[in-house]
């Protein structure tokens, strides 16, 4: 693809000559003023000066052929293809174009070569070998699709089977031209002589016309199937092999015919190749437009025409560049000193057609039937500062000026008004009273002039009355004026009320005053856009509802309710009926049409803040000052463009490179990350290309469409991963919007974390890990439950424990001592026998006080540790062996480990210790016993070692009986294995008889 050569924002404006006529001429074909013309040249972007051919594709894109390579060209930009930049163009030079019916353009250069280009991509296309024509200088298809290439020498080559026709051989190498009818019709000239295209030859068609053979110069075709032709020097039509028709005189043979083209309207214009160019109008007679440097167009070589869709003719011309003509309901006026280089200030209509024009020093300019006329010193105006002009009933002519006073018309000359020869009043507006007098508005403030008297109004008000600079008065005679500073002013009854910004007025700056037939108000502002006075309350329509402009200068009303205010952004027409709704609120945006530099105005700056800024003549024309002369504007010759603008979208970039391969590229993905995207698009509208404005959205990422106005681009800096569509539609200048637009879907794609099938996993996996954890803490939860119940049960079971040991202990040994007691009650009489009973009393008390210590050691759960429990074990051991007189000696580690121990172990570990030691009282008859505590890895011993006589193994229920002491100490062995498995430990007895017993608590805790 082609580099992108945007052209410049700048064009070249032409306004042609003066408008010839009456004061009442209408937008005839006699007078190039008709015409507004637009400039390209080089420093616009447009490739060569030099242009050769220029088409309009079904697309809406306008192509130009230069020498210099192929511009296609948007209204705003120029896209430049060349041998440089397209290999599949073999020349600089462009000569020749045309697109056929499948929409592709085809290219002819000037070494026989051809491409084509369709759907966004350039094609080289091979003529055959027996091409040896030259140049391609023509384009054509014919009735059956057949393209046909002609060439500088007149041979003619079809495309589809390389078939060649010529001419007969003519020793003249002469002009060719080559035109195609509606039918498909392909007709050639050469040399004077007329051929058309039959099965594929080229037949002579030499008409003859009062017996003289017909030199033929220049062909087009027209749109009723016939052709045009310059025939001895006389433009007429051929149809049905006859002439049927005379335009007139055509350009003579001197000129070189170039080429000629007939328009939608019927129109014909003719390009030379020394005089410009000429328009025809087929019902006019002979009078014909011509456009050559004389004229004010820039050149006299035009080379190539064409008619676009809006129906705007381009011409190429050869050195000067590419021109655009259209027609204009705008007229400029000027006198030939062009106003002494002074602007103007006020412009008024007489009652006989006469336009007055005020100056910014250069007096009063009257123009009447084609003519002026400027009065100035010589005529009475000493002061040449016109600022209002008001035409009275009796026809009388009234001047206001600028530090001159008030002047009035007195046959050819000017006179102060009488009573006010020496007033130097500064007045900026004159209005006629309904019952006779004048109002003026002037710097001190409102006055009414009537009978040789001024007399003021507002002069009390403190502070004065400021610089008064429009006037009206309605059906009842209240006065309306408007202040530039000081707001709106009203005058009825004798009584003065101002209105400013603080009663609804968008500014104290007022600039022209309208009243329309309803009795509403139209107040035009500086900078506050247009107001309404009406039932007592203030609207504004301004920019931000639509409007073109917010400094108002000048509000006149047409014959179709529509409103004409001059601004400084051109002259802008909208409904009445819009502006009221809008006003309300029952409108978002009022439609404007605006009328501006592409329309034909000298300027947009429009003069406003005096009375006679602008006025409508009798014909109902309008007319406005301007800084740089009057334009007048035929509302009834405005002609809306209703053709909706084609849009597309010429690029993509992504990250500053291009994306788009083509126009067809309907498979366009982004890699992954954070992109910046930039869309250029265009409106081909090229009547206003400048007024053409633009919504654009991205479908996927937003439903609300953005408005871009007249920029041409879409930027997003960051779209996330997905599908999306970007959609844009645009309007032309007169508002009409193409509703459907163009799209480019795309997709963003995304890194792997952003997949479906990630996301679907990780969503997957933290549903599963939440599900697993919420599992997790249900477990946990449920342990705990589970825990705390084995906690309440062990509970249960302590406390049953408890209960027991105090109903087993307690209860057996309380109940011992009541029985000792009645026992000692009975022997009171003998003295040794109530000894023995107390001292039993006394043991069973001591063992009560033991039993008691160990039940809450038991239960305190400050003693479940591991050093706790081997304090209490020691201290156990050594009071209750002591007591026997048997030597108790202890191995035992200087520290314990933090493990914890519940209270039911270490009572069944207790319990089991006591048992062993009570053995070893009351059975080994040991003399010394030794107790080891030790802790390796997770096990936790305990040893009971004494020097007794021991015993042999347990073998059975004979050994019990030969033994009866057997019996009781098998059951305490019984009861210490017991109590170690409940606790989940072992109890390991080796005994040897005459040698001792050694008993060993083995556990292991730190399961527990």
């Amino acid at each position: 693809m082609g580099r992108s050569i945007l052209g410049s924002r700048r064009f070249a404006w032409l306004a042609f000559g003066l408008w010839l006529g009456g004061g009442s001429v209408s937008l005839a074909l006699s007078s190039v003023s008709n015409y507004v013309t637009r400039t390209w040249q080089t420093d616009n972007g447009l490739p060569q000066s030099s242009v050769t051919s220029v088409v309009q594709t079904r697309d809406g894109y306008l192509w130009i052929g230069t020498y210099n390579g192929l511009a296609r060209f948007d209204g705003v930009r120029f896209t430049v293809f060349d041998n440089n930049n397209t290999r599949e163009i073999h020349s600089p030079g462009i000569t020749a174009l045309c697109e056929t019916a499948d929409g592709t353009l085809w290219i002819g250069q000037p070494g026989g070569e051809l491409s084509s280009y369709q759907h966004g991509r350039f094609t080289s296309v091979e003529v055959r070998a027996s091409w040896d024509g030259g140049a391609i200088r023509g384009l054509g298809v014919d009735e059956n699709g057949d393209l046909w290439l002609m060439s500088e020498n007149g041979l003619l080559l079809r495309m589809r089977d390389g078939l060649v026709t010529k001419t007969e051989p003519d020793p003249l190498r002469g002009q060719v031209a080559m035109a195609r009818s509606e039918g498909g019709t392909i007709w050639m000239s050469r040399n004077g002589r007329l051929f058309q295209l039959v099965n594929g030859q080229l037949e002579s068609r030499v008409p003859e016309s009062g017996g003289q053979n017909s030199h033929v110069t220049g062909i087009a075709a027209s749109r009723d199937g016939g052709l045009w032709a310059v025939v001895e020097e006389r433009l007429r039509k051929w149809t049905g092999g006859k002439w049927s028709g005379d335009l007139g005189q055509a350009p003579s043979d001197r000129a070189g015919i170039e080429t000629m083209l007939e328009t939608a309207d019927g129109r014909l214009a003719v390009a030379t190749a020394d005089h410009g160019f000429y328009v025809f109008q087929p019902g006019e007679g002979d009078t014909s437009l011509h456009f050559d440097r004389r004229s004010g167009f820039e050149s006299d070589w035009v080379t190539s025409l064409c008619e676009d869709r809006e129906g705007n003719l381009w011409v190429g011309t050869g050195g000067a560049g590419l021109h655009m003509l259209r027609t204009t309901s705008v007229r400029t006026l000027s006198p030939p000193d062009q106003w002494q280089g002074r602007s103007v200030c006020s412009v008024s209509a007489g009652r006989d057609g006469t336009l007055w024009v005020g100056t910014e020093g250069a007096g009063l300019y009257q123009y009447y039937q084609g003519h002026w006329e400027n009065f100035g010193v010589n005529a009475g105006i000493e002061n040449l500062y016109v600022w209002s002009i008001a035409e009275d009933p009796q026809g009388e002519l009234w001047l206001g000026t600028w530090g001159g006073g008030l002047l009035q018309r007195r046959g050819s000359h000017f006179a102060r008004a009488p009573g006010l020869e020496d007033a130097a009043q500064h007045i900026q507006a004159v209005q006629c009273g309904r019952k006779g007098g004048l109002w003026l508005g002037t710097r001190a403030g409102l006055f009414r002039y009537e009978s040789g008297q001024a007399t003021p109004f507002g002069q009390p008000l403190k502070p004065a009355l400021p610089y008064v600079c429009a006037v009206v008065e309605d059906r009842d005679g209240t006065i309306w004026f408007g202040m530039s500073g000081g707001g709106l002013g009203c005058l009825k009854g004798g009584e003065l009320r101002q209105f400013r910004k603080s009663d609804g007025l968008a500014s104290d700056y007022v600039t022209c005053l309208y009243l329309d037939d309803g009795g509403a108000l139209w107040v035009g502002t500086a900078g506050g856009g247009l107001n309404r006075l009406s039932q007592g309350r203030f609207t504004v329509v301004n920019r931000q509802k639509g409007l073109s402009n917010d400094n108002i200068c000048h509000i006149e009303e047409d014959d179709s309710g529509y409103f004409w205010m001059s601004s400084h952004a051109g002259i802008i027409r909208a409904s009445k009926a819009e502006l009221e709704q809008c006003g309300d609120g029952l409108l978002n945006e009022v439609h404007c049409l605006t009328f501006g530099l592409s329309d034909g105005l000298p300027t947009l700056e429009c003069v406003g803040g005096r009375q006679s800024a602008g006025c409508r003549a009798a014909d109902g024309r309008l007319w406005f000052a301007t800084t740089k002369g009057v334009v007048g504007i035929d509302p009834e010759g405005v002609r809306s463009n209703l053709l909706p603008p084609p849009v597309v979208i010429e690029s993509l970039t992504v990250d500053g490179q291009p994306a788009i391969k083509g126009s067809d590229d309907t498979s366009l993905r982004i890699p992954p990350g954070r992109h910046r995207l930039e869309f250029q698009y265009a409106g081909l509208s090229f009547v206003a290309p400048e007024k053409v404005r633009f919504k654009y959205r991205l479908a996927g990422l937003a439903n609300e469409w953005e408005k871009s106005g007249t920029v041409r681009s879409a930027i997003y800096t960051y779209i996330p991963p997905g599908n999306y569509t970007f959609q844009v539609i645009a309007c032309n200048n007169d508002g009409v919007w193409n509703e459907a637009g163009a799209q480019l879907a795309f997709t963003v794609l995304p890194y792997f974390w952003q997949t479906f099938w990630f996301r679907f996993v990780a969503g997957t996996s933290l549903a599963m890990l939440a599900g697993g954890s919420v599992w997790f803490a249900m477990r946990r939860r449920m342990r705990r439950k589970l825990k705390h119940l084995e906690s309440q049960r062990a509970i249960e079971r302590e406390r049953g424990r408890i209960a027991k040991d105090i109903h087993d202990d307690l209860g057996a040994s309380l109940t011992f001592i009541t029985l000792l007691t009645q026992s000692a009650r009975s022997d009171l009489g003998s003295p040794n026998r109530v000894g023995e009973v107390l001292d039993r009393v006394h043991d069973t008390a001591r063992d009560l006080t033991r039993a008691m210590d160990e039940i809450v050691w038991a239960v305190n759960p400050k003693h479940d540790t591991l050093d706790s429990l081997a304090s209490y074990l020691s201290k156990f051991a050594q009071d209750y062996v002591r007591a026997a007189r048997i030597r108790c000696s202890f191995d035992v580690p200087t520290s314990f480990p933090a493990w914890p121990i519940t209270s039911e172990l270490r009572h069944n570990l207790f319990l089991a210790f006591k048992e062993a030691l009570h053995n070893v009282i009351k059975h080994a008859g040991a003399s010394e016993v030794r107790i080891v505590l030790g802790v390796q890895a997770q096990d936790f011993t305990i040893t009971i070692k004494d020097n007794g006589r021991g015993f042999a193994s347990p073998a059975g229920a004979d050994a019990a009986e030969s033994d009866p002491d057997r019996i009781e100490h098998g059951n305490g062995i019984a009861n210490m294995e017991r109590r170690l498995s409940d606790i989940g430990g072992q109890c390991r007895i080796q005994s040897i008889p005459h040698a001792g017993t050694e008993v060993t608590f083995h556990l292991r805790l730190k399961t527990h």
